[in-house]
């Protein structure tokens, strides 16, 4: 019998070098369920990109494609972010609550956040501006 696994069973990984995912897009979830617990330690991004106040939905996969300077960084925007049981399981004092994914996939496409590359290393600080360069 042959399996084919993407990753060997029982572990998770990330598709990208990097994860953004903004703080409209956690608030937009949090509306569609406002009973499961979206805290952001759920979803493992490396950056979360608090929005300007009027800036709703999941405007980060309007960036895919696009280029990002923060801070001293440059980030290329790849890919939506696919997202998988591991939203779902338990962690620190997060329970375990299914209607996350579920939410996910009716709401967002299975998609929350993006994946970005690195093209010029930089530091990057709490705070700093981001800037869309394309």
């Amino acid at each position: 019998m042959l399996i084919d696994y993407v990753s060997v069973p029982g572990t998770f990984f990330d598709n990208e070098e990097l994860n953004l995912l903004t703080t409209a897009s956690l608030a937009a979830m949090q509306a569609a369920n406002p009973g499961a617990a979206w805290d952001v330690r759920r979803f493992r991004p490396n950056l979360v990109i608090e929005t300007p106040p009027g800036v709703a939905g999941q405007i980060e996969q309007g960036w895919i494609g696009q280029t990002l300077q923060i801070g001293e960084a440059t980030l290329q925007i790849s890919a939506p972010t696919p997202r998988c049981g591991m939203t779902t399981r338990p962690q620190g004092n997060l329970p375990f609550d299914k209607t996350i994914l579920r939410t996910i996939v009716r709401d967002a496409d299975q998609n929350l956040g993006v994946g970005a590359h690195v093209k010029v290393a930089g530091r990057i600080r709490a705070g700093d501006l981001v800037e869309m360069l394309d």
